[in-house]
C-alpha cells in the first residue's frame, strides 16, 4: 500500500471531491458517471448548488443522498475576504459526517462559484484566526450574513458552534478538486468581455465577475483538470487548449476526455488536495519562481526567466524592473486593447450615502421614484431607495456601451504587442503609490489593476507575518538597493508573444533618467509622506482611480499581511 492510500485509510473523516466548472461543462455528466459506477462501492452523498439545472435519473441517486444547497456566504463583521465562509456547506456537510451513514461526499459547484471559496471552508485557518477566548455568543454576534440578515439567533449560535469547534477541517477533508473545461467553447470564454450577468438572468445585477476570470480562477486552482468533449473539436484545438491550461496550471493532473469519462480512482480517494500547494499552483506563480536570473540592459535591470520548451507555440515570460511606471504612460499602453478594470475605496459609497443623508435623506429619496419603479425592503412605511433588478441591470448596459467592448476585442485581436498574450498577472510599482504594490492581472481582453498590500520595506521586520528565517530570508533576497522590494514582476503568459516588442513598450512606460531623478529627490526629501505624495502627483499624470489604503484596514481588522506576503513569496 502507497504513503498515500496508507494516510486515507487510517482518516477517519469524510472524504470529499469538489466539482467546477462552467455550466455545460460536464459538471453533471461526470456526476452520473460516479453514480451510475459500481466499481468505487462507495455509498456517496452529493449536494448541489442549483437542483433547478440538475439532470440526473432519480434511480441513480437511490442508493445515495442528495440535496441543495444556497451559496450563502457569511463574514466576520471586519469584513476581511480572508474570513469568509460558505455557511452553506459548513452547516449541510457537518450534518453529513455526524450522520456517519456516507462513505463520501461529492460537491457540484455552481457554474458560477469559484472554487477557493468552497476549499476555504475545509481549511483551519477560519477556525485558527478566532481568538480563542472568545466565546460562541460573541463568534455569533459578529458573524454577516447579507443575504439573511435577519437569520435566526439559533441557526446563528449552530453556525458558531461549529466554527468554535474547528470547522470543517476536524470531520470532512477535501480530497480531490476536479475543474472540467468545455474545449468548444473554451477560448470563445478565453476572449470575451462578457460578464455573469450577460450570461445569467439569476445572478446579482451588481456582480463584478466577468467570464474570463472566473474561468482562469477555476483552472488554477484545480489539482485534476478535464478537458471535455474533445471529440466535438479539432485535434489541434485540443493541443491548443491543454498546452495553455498547463501553462496556466503546471502542477495539475489533466485527462482529455469525452463525456467526462474519467478512471474514477483519479478524482475519488486520491489524497492529493492540499489548499496551501494549490494556492502556490498557479502557472504565473511557478513563473515567478523560476525566473532568478538578473541581467542590465540599457540601464535597467530585468529579469531573465529559465529557458524553457514552447508547446503549440504556448511560452511565457517574466517582466521585471526596478523603476516605477509613469501612470499615464502605462495607462496608454493598455487603454485601447483591454477593458480596464479599476476597484474603488468603499470610502467613495459611503461618501455618497452621507451626502444623500445631508440633502433630504429618505424624503427626497421617495419623491425622486415613480411608482412601480421602487424595490420595497419589507419597510411598510414607506418605500426603499434601493433601485429594482431590472434598474442596476440597465445601469450596468449603459456603462458597458460606454466602455464600447466589442471595439477593445477588436483592438486586442488586431494589435501587434498584445494580441498573443493571453493571460499576465504580477505586482506593480507606480510611481504616484510608493507605499504599495498594485496587483495587475489580466486573462483575454480583460484586465484589472487594484492596490494590494504595503511593500514589505515599509513594514518593520518585527511585524513581517512569519517567525520563520527561512521565509524571512526569501523576502529580503527580493529587496535590492535602497528602495528595497519596490519593483515590477509580471508574468505573461500566452501564444506567439512578441517579447521584445512588449518588452520594448513596457520599459518606454517606466519613468526616464530625468523623471527618476526627480522621483528620488522626491522621496528622500524631509517632507512629511503627505507633501511627498502632493508632489508626486504633481510631477507624474495619474488618472488611475484611487486605491483602498490596505495597510490601515488589517490595522483596523487586527490582521498581518501574510495574505498579500504569501502572493509575492518565493515558496518552495
Amino acid at each position: 500500500m502507497s504513503p498515500v492510500a496508507t494516510d486515507i485509510a487510517k482518516d477517519t473523516r469524510l472524504p470529499v471531491t469538489l466539482l467546477s466548472g462552467f455550466l455545460g461543462s460536464g459538471k453533471t455528466t461526470l456526476l452520473s458517471n460516479i453514480l451510475k459506477s459500481k466499481d468505487h462501492g462507495l455509498k456517496c452523498a452529493v449536494i448541489v448548488n442549483d437542483m433547478g439545472a440538475l439532470n440526473i435519473d432519480a434511480a441513480l441517486v437511490k442508493n445515495h443522498k442528495l440535496t441543495r444547497t444556497d451559496e450563502k456566504v457569511v463574514q466576520m463583521q471586519n469584513g476581511c475576504i480572508c474570513c469568509t465562509l460558505r455557511a452553506d456547506l459548513l452547516e449541510e456537510v457537518a450534518t453529513l459526517a455526524e450522520q456517519g451513514a456516507f462513505d463520501y461526499l461529492l460537491i457540484e459547484s455552481s457554474g458560477i462559484s469559484e472554487p477557493i471559496q468552497v476549499a476555504e471552508t475545509f481549511t483551519t485557518e477560519f477556525a485558527e484566526s478566532i481568538d480563542p477566548t472568545t466565546s460562541v455568543q460573541e463568534i455569533a454576534e459578529a458573524l454577516v450574513d447579507d443575504k439573511e440578515p435577519d437569520a435566526t439567533p439559533e441557526s446563528k449560535m449552530k453556525l458558531a458552534k461549529l466554527i468554535a469547534d474547528g470547522g470543517l477541517s476536524k470531520v470532512a477533508r477535501l480530497d480531490t478538486c476536479v475543474s472540467v473545461v468545455d474545449c468548444t467553447t473554451f477560448f470563445g470564454d478565453f476572449d470575451t468581455t462578457d460578464f455573469l450577468t450577460d450570461r445569467h438572468e439569476d445572478v446579482d445585477p451588481e456582480d463584478e465577475r466577468n467570464i474570463t476570470d472566473l474561468l482562469t480562477d477555476q483552472i488554477e486552482f484545480a489539482n485534476v483538470i478535464l478537458l471535455n468533449k474533445t471529440d466535438a473539436v479539432p485535434s489541434k484545438e485540443v493541443n491548443n487548449v491543454e498546452a495553455l491550461v498547463r501553462k496556466l496550471n503546471p502542477d495539475a493532473r489533466i485527462f482529455r476526455t469525452q463525456y467526462s469519462s474519467v478512471p474514477l480512482q483519479e478524482i475519488l480517494n486520491t489524497g492529493t488536495f492540499d489548499f496551501a500547494k494549490a494556492s502556490f499552483s498557479a502557472g504565473w506563480l511557478q513563473s515567478l519562481r523560476d525566473a532568478s536570473e538578473y541581467v542590465e540592459k540599457d540601464g535597467k535591470k530585468m529579469m531573465i526567466p529559465k529557458p524553457e520548451t514552447e508547446e503549440y507555440g504556448i511560452s511565457s515570460f517574466v517582466f521585471s524592473a526596478r523603476r516605477p511606471f509613469h501612470p499615464k504612460r502605462l495607462w496608454e499602453v493598455l487603454e485601447d486593447s483591454f477593458c480596464i478594470l479599476q476597484g474603488s475605496p468603499d470610502e467613495d459609497d459611503e461618501d455618497e450615502d452621507e451626502d444623500e443623508d445631508e440633502i433630504g435623506g429618505d424624503a427626497d429619496a421617495e419623491e425622486s421614484h415613480e411608482d412601480g419603479d421602487i424595490e420595497i425592503d419589507g419597510d411598510k412605511d414607506g418605500p426603499s431607495v434601493k433601485d429594482t433588478k431590472a434598474q442596476v441591470r440597465a445601469r450596468l448596459l449603459e456603462e458597458k456601451a460606454k466602455m464600447n467592448l466589442p471595439a477593445k476585442v477588436e483592438s486586442k485581436r488586431k494589435s501587434p504587442l498584445w494580441k498573443g498574450v493571453l493571460r499576465s498577472k504580477g505586482f506593480v510599482w507606480m510611481a504616484t503609490r510608493p507605499s504599495v504594490h498594485g496587483e495587475w492581472s489580466q486573462a483575454g481582453v480583460m484586465f484589472t489593476l487594484t492596490g494590494g498590500g504595503p511593500w514589505m520595506c515599509e513594514v518593520p521586520e518585527d511585524e513581517w507575518p512569519t517567525d520563520s528565517d527561512e521565509i524571512k530570508e526569501q523576502i529580503r533576497s527580493d529587496f535590492e538597493g535602497e528602495w528595497g522590494d519596490r519593483r515590477q514582476e509580471i508574468v505573461f503568459i500566452g501564444q506567439s508573444i512578441d517579447q521584445t516588442a512588449l518588452v520594448k513598450a513596457l520599459n518606454d512606460a517606466l519613468l526616464d533618467d530625468s523623471e527618476w531623478r526627480m522621483w528620488e529627490r522626491t522621496m528622500k526629501s524631509r517632507r512629511p509622506m503627505e507633501k511627498k505624495l502632493e508632489r508626486l502627483y504633481d510631477l507624474f499624470d495619474d488618472g488611475w482611480e484611487d486605491w483602498p489604503d490596505m495597510a490601515e484596514d488589517d490595522d483596523e481588522h487586527g490582521h498581518d499581511h501574510s495574505h498579500h506576503v504569501a502572493k509575492r513569496q518565493k515558496s518552495e
